[in-house]
């Protein structure tokens, strides 16, 4: 068996608590049989946790960064996310694990002012909770692909930002964003402004949908002009340092599912995407399969010659382009080779549009 770096002993992780769902999306991702399930009551969403943390520490690995994930977490009482947040931060104080905070990725509908201040109550602090709130701006994009929740969501986000919590917006671009791409960038502007002025919200970002909902290549060009000449490139996850997607054929991160399965991320939280089980094998076992899921996963020869492939190292192995010439590129290529392309023109070197200088 490959031997493990230090790096490797560090579970960066979604928790999947619920595979059911108070929303449903058009684009939603998880097969509707398994969104059909009976909901998950609290107290296995608790004895699953305090069994995976147990484990970890039996394997002599530790958590990195915890996410609260798949479907809707929020689906669980206010105290059990408490509890949630105290264990994890409990694994991390005893394994000298500094700096980090657990998050959730939430539709934003259960966070209303009475469960905001049920977590506030029952945390020492607001801030060892961060909510990221999944928006699709403008208002008619959002209504359209997730079921009229827009003016709900934004109340909680609102009072979720008055009551103390760290905000996180996360945006999908759809093809039907792109038929309001101004309204979209003044909307991005508007809660930047926010966060310049006040610090919260503590991240702002984009990702790209697939799919039938996906920009095609003439949209996505025109899209990136937009970024460009609008000075929202920093919005992009696929230009943030340090995110999964940017590793490639590479990546290393985890959904663990209460119910013991392993997946990749929730790019492929299907029955296909089950790779292991974390409650029958150890984690050095689950890690050696994890990085070697998509070693070999296609990747288009012309990305071997891109000036840009060390950014996006052809992207996400689970979110390519499957078919036609762009086959084996990354869903965000055009975007990628447009904007840096554009700059270069102006002096401007892809170091510097990384890094966000001026």
């Amino acid at each position: 068996m490959i031997g493990m770096s230090v790096s490797d002993k560090i579970l960066n992780m979604y928790f999947a608590t619920h595979q059911t769902c108070n929303l449903m999306c058009r684009y939603c991702y998880i097969p509707e049989e398994i969104r059909k399930s009976p909901r998950t009551k609290d107290i296995q969403i608790i004895d699953a946790l305090k069994l995976f943390i147990a484990k970890v520490e039996f394997d002599g690995f530790k958590i990195g960064t915890f996410c609260l994930h798949g479907s809707e977490p929020s689906l669980m009482n206010a105290e059990t996310m408490c509890e949630i947040v105290e264990s994890v931060n409990q694994h991390w104080t005893k394994n000298n694990v500094n700096g980090l905070n657990v998050s959730i990725q939430t539709n934003g509908i259960r966070f209303t002012k009475e469960y905001l201040n049920i977590l506030k109550q029952n945390l020492e602090n607001p801030k060892k909770l961060r909510i990221s709130f999944s928006i699709d701006p403008p208002k008619k994009v959002h209504d359209y692909l997730r079921n009229n929740s827009y003016n709900k969501v934004i109340e909680n986000m609102d009072e979720a930002l008055k009551t103390g919590f760290p905000v996180g917006i996360l945006c999908v671009v759809s093809n039907e964003t792109f038929k309001y791409m101004e309204e979209f960038g003044k909307w991005l502007k508007f809660y930047n402004n926010m966060a310049l002025t006040i610090g919260n919200p503590y991240k702002i970002k984009f990702k790209f949908a697939t799919g039938i909902f996906a920009l095609n290549e003439n949209e996505m060009e025109k899209f990136s002009n937009f970024l460009l000449e609008s000075d929202l490139l920093r919005f992009t996850q696929i230009l943030t340092p340090g995110y999964c997607i940017q590793r490639g054929n590479e990546c290393i991160w985890y959904e663990f599912d209460i119910f013991g399965n392993c997946y990749s991320c929730n790019k492929a939280y299907n029955n296909e995407g089950i790779f292991a089980n974390w409650k029958k094998e150890s984690f050095e076992t689950i890690v050696n399969k994890r990085r070697n899921l998509y070693i070999s996963e296609y990747q288009n020869s012309d990305c071997a010659e891109c000036d840009y492939e060390l950014l996006c190292n052809s992207g996400c192995s689970l979110d390519r382009h499957y078919e036609g010439k762009m086959r084996g590129k990354a869903l965000e290529c055009t975007l990628i080779r447009t904007v840096f392309s554009e700059s270069e023109k102006n002096g401007k070197h892809i170091y510097d549009i990384i890094n966000n200088k001026n």
